[in-house]
């Protein structure tokens, strides 16, 4: 009897067990095999870990709708895993297209394959429409080439984890997750950028996913698309009459490639309609910058510009060759080329005549020379007068 009662006990303990995530899990004897997974009607995403690098493997995703005695498949997705790593976790994630849903249970089934052999198997249940409200919603939520946004209101006090996760089609490329935030009464906003470097011009997705550990554990989940561009900011300009700069704040994980140009006008102070000539306009190349970057672009003009008033109008043109952003401002000149070279001469002038008091001058070298050769015929003519009998 004891022997038997054993066995039952064994039995018991080995039999799968359902987590709090209405999941259950089949594993065969591969070493590649699904470990997480969670599904709404909007989408889904799944997490995959092997102990060895795999390759090639198929990853097959239905959405079921549970029925008397047979079960109703709404939609399918199958796509490739690509390659991952050993010994890591590998997330992926899609994105359903429900129309006209009903309230009632749903199941999402995830098959891992190789070659129609099916490795892993998983579901995860969950119900559209219930009564039951979650704890807190998701009010707006905002993603873009810095990083993304969401804004959380509370039914009742909550304390939970969020996971923000950047998504290039299948593929999670990105994922920072921050535990344990806590929400009382009033809306709130919570954000994380992107550790990643994007492409300019395409479309991924940004996707939260908020787990809520009590009453009972559960996820409020949102996701949304937006496509990637290089973004900068001008910050700060300095200008005068020979030259200017600006700096160049990056506001992107996209790697900002652009350029300033600056364009120096002359106002016709005689117009009426304030018309202005080009004096000069010089292009430079803007260091590359990604997000919180910065840098300061200096230029000199090639001439120091005259008396007058000018406008300076500053381009910051991007990776396109758009405009992004464009500044105007006044540079006022009282330069004059005539009083500087008047006041070399003047200076030249006073440092001749410095040297010449230094030294000895002309008109004292001949009154010294007349003095010497007067002297000289006082004493010859005093001679004579006393060699005389």
């Amino acid at each position: 009897m004891k022997s038997i009662l054993f066995v039952l006990a064994l039995l018991l303990l080995s039999a799968p067990q359902a987590s709090a995530a209405n999941s259950t899990q089949t594993y065969g004897t591969s070493p590649a095999r699904i470990v997480e997974l969670y599904s709404d009607l909007e989408s889904f995403d799944i997490t995959l870990y092997s102990v060895q690098p795999e390759k090639n493997l198929t990853l097959e995703t239905s959405l079921i709708r549970p029925g008397k005695g047979s079960e109703e498949i709404i939609a399918t997705q199958e796509f490739l895993t690509g390659n991952f790593p050993a010994n890591t976790k590998v997330t992926k994630v899609g994105l359903w297209d429900v129309r006209n849903p009903t309230r009632g249970a749903y199941t999402l089934r995830a098959r891992l394959m190789e070659q129609e052999q099916i490795l892993s198997e998983s579901r995860y249940e969950f119900v559209y429409g219930s009564n039951s409200a979650s704890r807190l919603h998701v009010d707006d939520l905002v993603p873009n080439s810095e990083g993304i946004s969401v804004v959380l209101s509370p039914n009742q006090a909550s304390l939970f984890d969020i996971e923000y996760m950047l998504v290039n089609g299948h593929d999670v490329i990105y994922e920072t997750k921050t535990e344990k935030v806590s929400l009382t009464s009033v809306p709130e906003a919570f954000s994380a950028s992107w550790g990643t470097l994007l492409e300019n011009n395409k479309e991924y997705d940004g996707r939260v996913k908020v787990h809520v550990y009590s009453p009972d554990q559960g996820f409020v989940v949102s996701t949304e698309r937006f496509t990637a561009r290089d973004d900068a900011e001008i910050t700060d300009i300095y200008k005068d009459e020979t030259g200017a700069s600006a700096t160049i704040y990056g506001r992107s994980q996209v790697p900002f490639e652009g350029s300033l140009l600056f364009s120096v006008h002359k106002l016709d102070a005689n117009s009426e309609k304030g018309s202005a000539s080009l004096v000069e306009s010089v292009q430079q190349r803007v260091p590359v910058l990604l997000n919180n970057d910065d840098e300061t672009i200096e230029v000199a003009w090639k001439e120091r510009l005259t008396e007058g008033v000018y406008r300076l109008k500053i381009e910051l043109i991007g990776n396109d060759g758009d405009v992004i952003e464009r500044r105007e401002t006044i540079v006022e000149s009282d330069f004059s080329p005539m009083n500087e070279g008047a006041t070399v001469l003047d200076t030249g002038n006073e440092t001749s005549d410095e040297e010449e008091g230094n030294g000895i001058t002309g008109s004292s070298v001949i009154a010294g020379t007349a003095g010497l050769a007067m002297v000289f015929v006082f004493f010859k003519i005093h001679n004579k007068k006393s060699k005389r009998p």
